[in-house]
């Protein structure tokens, strides 16, 4: 069902997608800690009336980037890029978590060019975050970053730590067994892209100019989809908050649930393509 390939972007870049379906452009942009695969399971439904564009962002998976080069409007930019050479028209973009800020980049470098945004638990502001902070943006340091990583990788620390985030990207629910056992180890830890998490970490640093979005710019229409146990992105500062900011912005709140919506709640996914695709601002 799903067709693979890697686009050149020149200059050490490419995007790595995969494909399925026929009809609308659907794309679907993983959040940190993963590849294109997260999207697998919740988007292959939507390729009986869609054409369904996975990717994997710059840095992780098959995608590949220059070192420090790495924000949400560096990806941005190759995204809209590889899209445009496969002849993706006004595609609506489904993210989730770190790729919701990438998603924001998009259509503030490319609103006219987009049907619209569906954002699940999204990071859309700079701050402070323990594990991102404290662990992962130390990797984004010339020389010493990727040495830390490698050790990290090698003492097994980094497999470790991200079974302990699956806990709590998941909670309350359990990390279900089927997604484990498809989940990319060997692409997730494997030191260059854990050397692109950091730098992703570091870019959402407090204040930092390259994880603010200029949401003026943000012309279409937004679906925002949190949970109220979300203990990896706190609702009511980021999703909430977005959504109190873009004008032509609706707010999806589940109550009870965590980070990982898209798997838990994928209804919701179903919805809010239904009322974009259905929508004239989005015809």
């Amino acid at each position: 069902m799903w067709t693979e390939q890697t686009i050149p972007l020149g200059d050490e870049r490419s995007l790595h997608v995969r494909q399925a379906g026929g009809g609308r452009d659907i794309v679907f942009i993983h959040g940190a800690l993963a590849t294109g695969h997260d999207w697998t399971a919740p988007a292959e439904p939507m390729a009986r009336s869609h054409r369904v564009i996975i990717v994997d962002r710059p840095g992780h998976g098959l995608s590949r980037r220059p070192r420090l080069e790495g924000t949400p409007r560096d990806q941005a930019r190759d995204i809209l890029a590889a899209l445009e050479r496969l002849g993706v028209e006004r595609p609506l973009v489904v993210a989730h978590s770190y790729g919701g800020v990438v998603a924001l980049a998009m259509a503030e470098a490319a609103s006219n060019g987009l049907a619209g945004l569906i954002l699940f638990a999204p990071l859309a502001f700079p701050e402070l975050r323990l594990v991102e902070h404290s662990i992962l943006a130390q990797r984004a340091i010339p020389v010493v970053g990727p040495l830390l990583s490698a050790v990290a990788e090698a003492s097994r620390f980094d497999r470790a730590m991200v079974e302990m985030v699956h806990k709590v990207m998941f909670a309350p629910a359990k990390v279900p067994a089927g997604w484990k056992a498809t989940y990319p180890w060997h692409a997730v830890l494997d030191a260059a892209a854990m050397v692109a998490e950091g730098e992703e970490a570091a870019t959402m640093l407090p204040f930092s100019p390259a994880g603010t979005i200029d949401l003026s710019r943000v012309r279409l229409p937004v679906h925002v989809i949190t949970g109220t146990a979300d203990r990896v992105v706190e609702d009511e500062g980021q999703g909430k908050a977005l959504a109190r900011l873009l004008p032509q912005a609706r707010l999806v709140e589940i109550e009870g649930a965590g980070h990982m919506l898209h798997h838990t709640h994928p209804q919701a996914l179903r919805d809010a393509i239904r009322d974009l695709t259905a929508a004239p601002a989005a015809a």
